[in-house]
């Protein structure tokens, strides 16, 4: 139980649907070969002895389900698992444990009931309380304790401080030690051959499972990196670190600390993280436009668009859309983001606010729609005039369908490829009345055509977010050598025509703040207090560039020299 998953997750609900019919086909299976191996003259008197092969049958099936839990737990805790198999094995392990809390009450309901037995409440409830046989009812009735524990603590886990549940989830190891000594004395079955097989394949599956995730836990020589505060046996967290020495800079940014406690897969290679403070504390409010920045384990920092709703203060949802051929971050993400860990967090910022206006039409092309949810579910919501238009290859490939189409389904235009012709921009804008603002977020070619389209009419305004940069803002250097003098301290710096703005900065200020390094987050933005810039970036608007900010990791100057406020 150490995933968190939404139930209206397919691939986890059908791993669900497929361990309850298993476990079910494995119970009656059980009772018939009970049956059939005690001979005719037992047959004869099943119905006296129903109880008695139930109860039988159902704690086999019972202490099978908890090994196989255990088992599930163990390869989401090592990262064994990715992607879609990662998803089947979260509700695998799930499914699988909450049938063992089922299968376990019929099991003591079966007990009870059995004449044959002589088990009644007293011995159900007391640990070592039957004469007979006290150490095989001890272990029984203490590990159904624990796995009560180990269900109400999985249950209220969103009510209970991180640290604290995961202690108490660690119940899950002794429990399933005092399952299988309660097996073995017990004496129910344990001449079956196969027993004897499953028992040793479960156990050497789990040992070597636990033995990965301790030294996993604890790699060589990386003892002192593990965060102070973080108990033995908890799931390392996402520390960022440089990927090569020659990017690390003098100075690591610090930011928020917090938990992965939900993946979901929303559309196909659309992952969707749900993030919370692991103490359960208040975060950062932001309004609609907002993105955060990841700290991921190979030093590369990301931002992602916060698409869940701005008055919900407990947690944060982005969605980060697989790209096999970008920059890695991405496949970062989706390979190794999972529930139980730590992520540093920094932000939130918002570069595509929310202004006022009489009337809004929104353009999402794919990934770009989480830019959107969070500002047309705040125009919904205050009564204005919008709509919005939301275009992608596929349905499959397009996350968050219906949340966005229950904003308002008369207002919501989806158009799936390959179901319908793409939305005729040169109709669409011309239609817009005048005054209306247009918010625009997708790949590269849409926002060129809707930007195109909207130049051709002044009297609309348009705001746009992009995900990659064009060809000029990552170009390296690709200008005429400059000097910038930092105002602050007093320091000249010369800047080559094979080297960017900040990578020269960087070597006289370290701790210069920098993000995508693309020109479109923002992250090093500052202030040109004279000279001439040449701006590059995707992200400043006239205005702002009018007030003199820059972008310092793609931008250069027109004049020999520009002094920043730096």
């Amino acid at each position: 139980m150490v995933g968190v998953a939404e139930p209206s997750v397919r691939p986890a609900g059908a791993a669900r649907i497929w361990a309850s019919a298993l476990s079910a086909t494995a119970m009656l299976t059980v009772v018939a070969l009970m049956t059939r191996g005690n001979g005719p003259a037992v047959r004869a008197q099943i119905d006296s002895a129903v109880w008695w092969y139930l109860a039988r049958s159902s704690g086999l099936v019972a202490w099978v389900l908890l090994g196989a839990s255990v088992v599930g737990g163990l390869l989401l805790a090592t990262q064994l698992t990715w992607g879609c198999m990662r998803t089947w094995t979260q509700g695998l392990h799930e499914g699988v444990g909450a049938l063992a809390v089922v299968f376990t009450a019929i099991h003591l309901a079966s007990v009870l009931a059995a004449d044959q037995l002589r088990i009644g409440l007293r011995e159900l409830l007391v640990p070592f309380a039957r004469p007979d046989n006290p150490v095989a009812q001890g272990c029984g009735v203490l590990a159904a304790y624990l796995l009560t524990a180990v269900a109400l603590t999985s249950w209220a886990r969103a009510l209970l401080p991180w640290r604290w549940w995961r202690r108490l989830h660690l119940l899950t190891f002794p429990l399933f030690g005092l399952a299988c000594a309660h097996t073995v004395l017990a004496g129910s079955d344990t001449t079956y051959p196969i027993l004897h097989w499953v028992s040793l394949l479960v156990g050497v599956v789990i040992l070597f499972l636990a033995a990965f995730r301790l030294l996993a836990a604890r790699p060589a020589g990386t003892a002192a990196a593990v965060p102070t505060g973080l108990q033995e046996g908890i799931p390392a967290p996402l520390v960022p670190r440089p990927a090569s020495p020659a990017a690390a800079p003098t100075t690591v940014r610090t930011g928020m600390r917090l938990l992965i406690t939900q993946t979901t897969w929303e559309a196909d290679n659309v992952l969707s993280l749900r993030l919370h403070s692991p103490d359960g504390a208040p975060l950062p409010s932001w309004e609609p436009g907002a993105h955060i920045e990841l700290a991921l384990p190979s030093g590369r920092r990301r931002q992602y668009s916060l698409c869940s709703d701005p008055d919900d203060i407990r947690s944060y949802r982005i969605a980060v859309l697989q790209v096999p051929v970008g920059r890695g971050g991405s496949v970062e993400v989706h390979t190794g983001a999972r529930a139980g860990q730590l992520i540093t967090v920094q932000g939130p910022r918002n570069h595509f606010p929310l202004v006022p206006s009489t009337a809004y039409l929104f353009i999402a092309g794919g990934i770009g729609i989480t830019a959107m949810m969070a500002i047309a579910a705040r125009v919904a919501s205050a009564g204005g005039e919008w709509k919005l238009v939301y275009t992608g290859r596929c349905r499959a490939s397009m996350a968050f369908i219906d949340e966005v189409c229950a904003l308002d389904p008369d207002r919501v235009d989806v158009v799936p490829g390959d179901e319908r012709e793409r939305p005729d921009l040169d109709a669409l804008i011309g239609a817009t009345l005048p005054g209306t603002v247009i918010y625009c977020c997708g790949p590269d070619r849409l926002l060129q055509a809707v930007q195109d389209r909207v130049a051709a009419r002044p009297e609309l305004s348009l705001h746009s977010e992009r995900f990659t940069a064009t060809a000029t803002a990552t170009a390296d250097g690709g200008g005429a050598a400059f000097q910038v003098e930092l105002h602050r301290t007093e320091c000249v710096i010369d800047v080559p025509a094979d080297r960017t703005l900040l990578q020269a900065i960087r070597e006289f200020l370290p701790s210069v703040p920098a993000g995508c390094e693309q020109g479109i987050c923002g992250a090093c933005r500052t202030t040109v207090l004279a000279g001439e810039p040449e701006h590059r970036d995707q992200l400043l608007s006239s205005a702002d560039r009018a007030a003199g900010a820059m972008l310092m990791c793609v931008s250069r100057a027109r004049s020999e020299r520009l002094i920043l406020d730096l």
